[in-house]
């Protein structure tokens, strides 16, 4: 009887073990930044910009991560209004941002403290292994050379390839999504062949990874595409103009001026030290062949058959012209959500973006 019975048992532990294991939520990297967010507003914290702050880690461990919150004024600039940390061992949340001697704990909730240890503290090691926080030049600065692209992580087994894919795999999972990345970071990814000296080389097709990996509009590229041009990258160049980018006369006066400064480098010829020119590697005329044809087939495409030229960059602005639908335009400033434009009949106002294609 004792046998059954334990029998009996064992067949019920194992059942209920069996059923915990299939509630087991698998949680994508990409949602950990949300997990995140979501588990520092809905706790107690009484941080005035609650509603409006972002998070991201700052540093991590085996046993702690000390978090940041911030606020964004503009498209870039950051602005730090307050530190947190979570302490695994004690399974706290703790706020430092008044007081680092004595923090305030803070309530949270339990749940998502579980999908917060998935994302964060899976992986860590029992010898509590210091795991700093990845930035984005610890894979790509400017002593570096990446031949291998990001393709070849599949299937490349090189060490220098695996730590590289290990640092990219932890990289993502502290910045998940783009309100924690820095566009900034694509000008490591702009080469610049043209300089005997040159330092570092990055395959290009790594700026085609993070701009769909993080799903970054074409007008927010616009630094970047002024840096290709200078650096006469003519592969970045292609890459942004494939994902939509609209060449602006900002662009062709970068273009005019850097022609300028490559004719100064010829004239002066100088074969030897870092700062010799090799023309043989110049790519400017490609670029400017490539950007004007671009700036001059921008269009207007919209369903309705026209699109309003307003006065400001709102909706309800001034319409100064109805364009029609195919008409060319000449887009004087391709940053933001409004382009400033000029109509074949010379006026001069705003078409959103979405309005406007180079085909």
């Amino acid at each position: 009887m004792k046998y059954i019975l334990l029998l009996i048992s064992l067949f019920i532990i194992n059942s209920c073990k069996g059923q915990k294991e299939d509630k087991l939520i698998i949680i994508k990297k990409h949602d950990c930044h949300d997990i995140l967010k979501e588990f520092v507003i809905t706790s107690n914290i009484t941080n005035p910009f609650k509603n409006k702050m972002d998070v991201e880690i700052e540093d991590i461990d085996s046993n702690k991560a000390t978090l940041k919150l911030f606020v964004k004024d503009n498209i870039t600039n950051e602005n730090t209004v307050g530190w947190l940390v979570i302490d695994k061992k004690q399974q706290k949340l703790l706020d430092i941002t008044n007081d680092i001697e004595h923090p305030q704990n803070l309530i949270y909730k339990k749940k998502i403290w579980e999908n917060i240890m998935e994302c964060y503290f899976k992986n860590t090691n029992k010898k509590n292994h210091k795991m700093n926080a990845i930035k984005f030049s610890d894979l790509f600065n400017e002593g570096t050379n990446i031949e291998f692209s990001p393709n070849d992580l599949k299937t490349d087994n090189r060490r220098e390839v695996t730590d590289f894919k290990n640092k990219l795999e932890l990289y993502e999972k502290q910045h998940a999504d783009l309100a924690s990345f820095d566009i900034k970071n694509l000008s490591y990814l702009i080469n610049n062949e043209t300089f005997f000296d040159l330092q570092y080389y990055t395959n290009s097709g790594w700026l085609q990874y993070f701009i769909k990996t993080y799903k970054i509009d074409s007008s927010r590229l616009t630094d970047i595409m002024s840096l290709a041009i200078k650096q006469e990258d003519f592969i970045a160049v292609k890459i942004l103009i494939e994902n939509n980018y609209i060449v602006s006369k900002k662009d062709i006066d970068i273009i005019s001026y850097t022609e300028n400064e490559v004719k100064e480098k010829i004239k002066e010829n100088k074969t030897d030290g870092y700062e010799s020119y090799l023309i043989s590697n110049s790519k400017i005329n490609m670029i400017s062949n490539l950007l004007l044809a671009k700036f001059k087939a921008n269009k207007i495409q919209d369903s309705d058959g026209y699109t309003n030229l307003r006065k400001d960059k709102l909706v309800t602005s001034e319409v100064l012209q109805k364009v029609k639908s195919g008409e060319t335009i000449e887009v004087l400033d391709n940053s933001g959500d409004w382009f400033l434009v000029k109509t074949k009949e010379g006026k001069e106002g705003y078409i959103h973006k979405s309005r406007i294609k180079s085909k």
